[in-house]
């Protein structure tokens, strides 16, 4: 029979505490909530001793972030998910690091599934990578590092590097300025809320470009952009105008 799986609760409100407690102790049996925190403080104090394998980690602490937390335990032998309300800044820090998170009120079925995937094996180099990705984006605010969940692991690399994406259904090629291609676990709407506007702009349906890389707005047979790694993206008619303009900004800058 598998070890439990050993859970801390960091949450500054004892009633949230409560129902995660409740949550788990009805629909995940082989977790098991070894301590509490209600504070960044007493987080710091606890984690030591109780050596979770697991720390459910609010994102505002009252007296710090969760982020904070790990600033402390920068080589952490536990995971993490994080809950937090709709705060957008911490939402979008999730989605490019691709670390899991829950949204308040909690939901006992989305807090299970996360709990059992938290529970199986990972690379913990990866891992590690990932948490130090976030903490750069939550201490900088630059969002100038994405993970991207491929299909033969984790990819981390700068969103400087990324030159355009196509949809694929719900997944999504990205292009690299090295000419990698890589098919990721992630639609081009989810790109498009997560990348920064200006550079990165939605010239199609289909298409999401890095206008740094646009070498010219061709138009022998309609509208489409000419990239530097000599692809042809189709710029929709009614994002003309929005295209020109941008690229009219970043030439006056």
């Amino acid at each position: 029979m598998p070890s439990p799986i050993r859970i801390l609760l960091v949450e500054d409100e004892q009633p949230c505490r409560d129902a995660v407690r409740s949550f788990l102790s009805r629909g995940c049996p082989e977790a098991s909530c070894v301590g509490e925190a209600s504070s960044l403080a007493e987080a710091i104090i606890v984690l030591p001793t109780l050596s979770p394998d697991l720390i459910l980690l609010d994102v505002d602490l009252g007296d710090g972030t969760g982020f904070d937390l790990l600033d402390h335990f920068p080589n952490p032998k536990f995971h993490v998910i994080f809950t937090t309300a709709h705060d957008e800044f911490a939402l979008r820090a999730f989605r490019y690091s691709a670390l899991d998170y829950l949204l308040k009120p909690i939901d006992p079925e989305e807090l299970i599934m996360a709990v059992q995937k938290a529970a199986q094996p990972r690379e913990s180099l990866d891992y590690h990578r990932q948490l130090n990705q976030l903490r750069h984006n939550a201490s900088t605010r630059l969002f100038d590092r994405i993970t991207l969940n491929t299909g033969d692991g984790l990819l981390f690399i700068g969103t400087e590097e990324i030159t355009r994406l196509e949809a694929q259904g719900n997944y999504s090629f990205v292009f690299l300025e090295n000419g990698e291609r890589h098919l990721t676990a992630q639609s081009l709407a989810g790109f498009e809320e997560m990348l920064p506007a200006p550079p990165f702009f939605r010239a199609h349906q289909s298409h999401m470009v890095n206008t740094k890389f646009v070498r010219k707005l061709a138009k022998d047979e309609g509208d489409s952009l000419l990239m530097t790694d000599k692809s042809i993206i189709p710029l929709a008619r009614r994002r003309k105008e929005a295209f020109i303009n941008v690229m009219k900004s970043r030439a006056s800058n």
